[in-house]
């Protein structure tokens, strides 16, 4: 499979098909299976939105959308996308090993495939060994977004839908993380698609950066970060080229504001 995501000239907005007011318009975009993709934009350009659609959290209003191959639907009752969002939404009451296995627990009637239990593999692979009894007051912010993330990864999704997850951290925590990150994604070979109001964020873990436009949204800007990094999307944050590329983000998203 070519692509993980196809969509042609999608309308997506909120209320009925006559009366709704679009958020996203006349969107085609295709993103390659197995990429990074970052996604940048001012607020209410419709990044979140576009999300919320290729997890089956929405309908669009027009146009199509492909995922995996699939009607987002399908793919959503194989659980083979994971989503990621700011807030880590842990469950406040359960340990750190009981909010990673959530998803053992929710809908399982409903599922297409098995999930293997792989929590305690994940809590190591997250760098959380040792904090599966421990509950999430007892965590630091980015300690609760790996909880997140390994949620999320439990049922080895091939899709990961990650909404601004890092936005709420501190820079160092937040660098931390997108290395980690990077690590993540090589290993396990998901389509990851990662909304981010940070240009730096966007241009260090994207292999392509797309910019949305707002009022109404829609695609503004394409950039190929590929021929600026090493082999495995690696790059240093001061590189020139790097740089550079995050200057002409820069332009891109004011000229999108």
């Amino acid at each position: 499979m070519a692509n993980a995501i196809e969509t042609r000239r999608l309308d997506v907005g909120y209320g009925g098909r006559q009366t709704a007011v679009k958020v996203l318009t006349g969107l085609d975009l295709s993103v390659a299976a197995g990429s990074f993709l970052s996604i940048l934009g001012p607020s209410g350009c419709g990044k979140s939105t576009l999300l919320r659609v290729v997890a089956d959290l929405l309908d669009p209003l027009g146009g199509s959308i492909s995922v995996l191959g699939d009607t987002p639907h399908a793919v959503r009752s194989r659980r083979d996308v994971g989503f990621v969002f700011q807030d880590s939404t842990l469950l406040p009451w359960r340990t750190v090993r009981d909010n990673v296995r959530l998803p053992l627990n929710v809908g399982q009637g409903r599922l297409t495939r098995t999930i293997d239990d792989r929590t305690d593999e994940l809590l190591d692979l997250m760098g959380l060994a040792g904090f599966g009894e421990r509950l999430p007051h007892q965590l630091s912010g980015g300690q609760r977004q790996r909880v997140a993330i390994a949620r999320a990864l439990l049922g080895q999704p091939r899709l990961l839908l990650m909404d601004e997850p890092f936005g709420a951290l501190d820079e160092i925590t937040r660098d931390r993380l997108n290395d980690e990150l990077l690590s993540l994604w090589r290993r396990t070979g998901a389509t990851i698609l990662f909304v981010t109001h940070s240009i730096a964020e966007a241009a260090y873990l994207g292999e392509r950066v797309i910019v949305l436009a707002a009022n109404p949204g829609r695609l503004a800007r394409d950039l190929d970060m590929r021929p600026f990094k090493q082999a495995g999307n690696r790059c240093s944050r001061e590189d020139p080229a790097i740089v550079a590329a995050m200057a002409e983000l820069r332009g891109a998203l004011e000229q999108a504001s």
